[in-house]
């Protein structure tokens, strides 16, 4: 098989690439000797980064829970230092996509409706499952990447992701149902 049918295949693959790739760091490693691997890492690290945002900034207009509160915050400053480092990359800048995906709109539409302690809960439940994926595909992307830059911008934040998840699951309250 050459080059040519690999990417076109992979090609192929990517509007199902998103779901996957968030459920297992198994399709990034498949495809992370073609172009689609950098395609689905750069799909999937922009949409983290849009969701840790947009979660965040809902959080911040309903909670008055100072912790989590200042969580929140962190969340949107890093998430957009991340969204803005990976942009200035000319390897993703043309990868990345323009809206979330219908999950994680549904999840934003979801936090929405909550309010007080349903909304710290429901947001922290939210990051923990968020930031766990994004670690999947960043530790994925960072041992098998093909592209040298993106791979170095995965490698370098490995630890900031696991960072985040560590804090979001210090705060998890009882289970929303």
């Amino acid at each position: 098989m050459n080059r040519r049918t690999i990417l076109l295949a992979s090609a192929m693959a990517l509007p199902g690439m998103s779901a996957l790739a968030q459920s297992s760091s198994g399709l990034l490693n498949l495809f992370s000797t073609t172009g689609a691997g950098a395609n689905a890492f750069v799909e999937q690290a922009t949409m983290a980064n849009n969701f840790g945002i947009e979660s965040s900034r809902t959080l911040l207009a309903g909670s008055t829970h100072t912790q989590i509160r200042e969580y929140a915050e962190r969340m949107v400053a890093e998430h957009t230092a991340l969204s803005n480092e990976l942009r200035a990359m000319p390897d993703a800048a043309t990868r990345m996509p323009s809206s979330l995906d219908d999950r994680l709109q549904a999840r934003l539409i979801e936090l929405r409706r909550y309010q007080g302690d349903e909304l710290d809960r429901w947001y922290i439940q939210m990051q923990v499952e968020a930031h766990r994926q994004a670690l999947e595909f960043y530790e994925a992307f960072a041992a098998n990447g093909e592209v040298p830059n993106l791979k170095s911008f995965a490698e370098r934040n490995v630890g900031r992701v696991r960072t985040n998840l560590q804090q979001a699951q210090a705060f998890q309250l009882p289970r929303a149902q």
